[in-house]
């Protein structure tokens, strides 16, 4: 292909990966329905602007606030930012990959990451702040193949951006320079780059980005890590080591989130009849990956934990899998390639078509009808609603239906230290240890008793109106 060729194939490509996503966010806001808890907890968190607030780093919040103000708070402003941001991951993954690929490669190892269930999958379905970190990651690995090409001081400084706000996404995203540095720092092509001393930057810029959300979060650790129990849960294989737990549950969730892009390319290859033929971005991505799982191994020694998530590995998923099939795809015809880049929009078509459906029928968790719930809610409460406490499942879609509510936050506060007459528990357990866990969570550790309760039966959309879900809802007045 000549280069305005290249350049033309580039562009629709891209154009393609765009209208995909825009099908994504138009699909979803015509079909409405609930919002799941991650995606629901984004409507508690997106309302107001704040440096840092709870246990996640802020980056994909910030984005959120502004996607409700442009497009209102509702289905659309919700999914407009999520789609946006994964459109800039698979970008900045092409764009990565074309450094040192043909565009037909670039765009088969870039769509590969349709193929992680936890992206292709999860990300339309309910994630949040992990699409931030995914695009993130592709941008820091985006930034660092233009620096290996030309190592200038705006290069520089872009990785040092690329990696601040990746730390600003989500946690599990600092996994990814590490790994990187160290794959950096073991090849021997590569290891130069670090010796410069431009390098000294990027520690620079990621601290000027990160300070003043980090401080914020360390002054109130509390809240910062109320979620670290998660690496704890779960039956354990021999109790007085949990981390035995956590290395099995490491290869399982890692086995299990490769295993699509692996069929597929399992499956190419042998009917291909072609061998890889990895060069050297491809050999660092995949290096720095697997360095990456054995950092996270160490992490889990270290710390005996006993619980470990696909999407928590995710980061590192983005730097094998779409570099093992540039890699796998050097040695292969221009046709298998573009059979393979065929089989992803194939995947890609149904995924919509799955979403569609998960929307139009079931009786599950997108398709509740909480807004009943503020009916009874507001009709129980003729003189004003209290506030409410509990799940962000339903404090979030109750604040689509009622936005002028007062909603406690997902996260720990002391909002009940002063407390207000009356607050309304969602769905808490009428027994005194889950009354005072509720209450203790947002400053109220006093005496509390129970005034009323609200009790609906909320039907689903798309089923038979004897099918519903019981909810209810206590009026707690704190104090004896």
């Amino acid at each position: 292909m000549t280069a305005q060729a290249d350049r033309q194939f580039d562009r629709r490509f891209l154009a393609m990966v765009a209208l995909y996503f825009l099908a994504q966010a138009l699909l979803r806001t015509v079909l409405g329905g609930t919002f799941e808890p991650d995606e629901a907890e984004m409507v508690l968190l997106g309302r107001d602007l704040h440096l840092a607030e709870g246990s996640q780093t802020p980056l994909y919040e910030w984005t959120q606030v502004l996607s409700f103000q442009i497009f209102g708070l509702g289905t659309l402003g919700l999914v407009a930012v999520k789609n946006l941001w994964l459109f800039g991951a698979y970008a900045a993954m092409f764009r990565a990959l074309r450094h040192r690929a043909a565009p037909l490669l670039a765009a088969c190892g870039t769509m590969a990451m349709l193929m992680l269930p936890n992206l292709g999958w999860e990300a339309q379905r309910s994630n949040s702040h992990t699409v931030a970190m995914v695009t993130m990651t592709c941008a820091t690995v985006w930034a660092l193949m233009r620096l290996l090409d030309r190592r200038s001081l705006g290069n520089i400084v872009l990785l040092g951006a690329m990696v601040g706000l990746g730390g600003l996404a989500k946690p599990n995203y600092w996994v990814v320079p590490l790994a990187l540095g160290l794959a950096l720092a073991t090849t021997r092509e590569t290891r130069a780059l670090l010796a410069d001393r431009r390098m000294a930057l990027v520690p620079v810029v990621v601290l000027a980005i990160c300070a003043l959300p980090y401080a914020k979060m360390l002054l109130a650790p509390q809240t910062t890590f109320e979620d670290t129990w998660e690496f704890a849960k779960g039956d354990l294989l021999v109790p007085a080591l949990p981390f035995v737990n956590g290395l099995f549950r490491l290869m399982r969730e890692g086995l299990a989130g490769l295993a699509l892009p692996a069929l597929v390319l399992g499956i190419a290859a042998a009917l291909g009849r072609f061998r890889p033929r990895p060069e050297a971005p491809e050999r660092l991505m995949i290096r720095a990956g697997l360095i990456g799982l054995g950092l996270v191994a160490l992490v889990i020694v270290l710390g005996n934990v006993a619980f470990v998530r696909s999407r928590w590995l995710l980061p590192l998923f983005l730097l094998i899998a779409p570099a093992v099939t540039v890699a796998l795809l050097r040695g292969a015809s221009g046709r298998v390639q573009r059979n393979l880049l065929r089989a992803t929009a194939v995947l890609g078509l149904l995924v919509l078509a799955a979403i569609a459906d998960l929307r139009l029928r079931g009786a599950g968790s997108d398709s509740l009808e909480i807004d009943r719930l503020a009916e009874v809610i507001e009709a129980a409460e003729p003189g004003g609603v209290p506030p409410l406490v509990g799940a962000h499942y339903y404090l979030g879609n109750l604040a689509l239906a009622r936005p002028d509510w007062t909603y406690l936050p997902p996260y720990s506060t002391t909002r009940l230290a002063e407390p207000p007459p009356e607050v309304l528990l969602v769905e808490v357990e009428d027994k005194p240890e889950a009354i005072a866990k509720a209450l203790a969570e947002h400053g109220w550790t006093g005496p509390a008793h129970v005034t009323g309760r609200i009790e609906a039966d909320l039907p689903y959309r798309f089923e038979p109106a004897d099918k519903t879900r019981h909810v209810t809802v206590l009026k707690v007045a704190p104090g004896a």
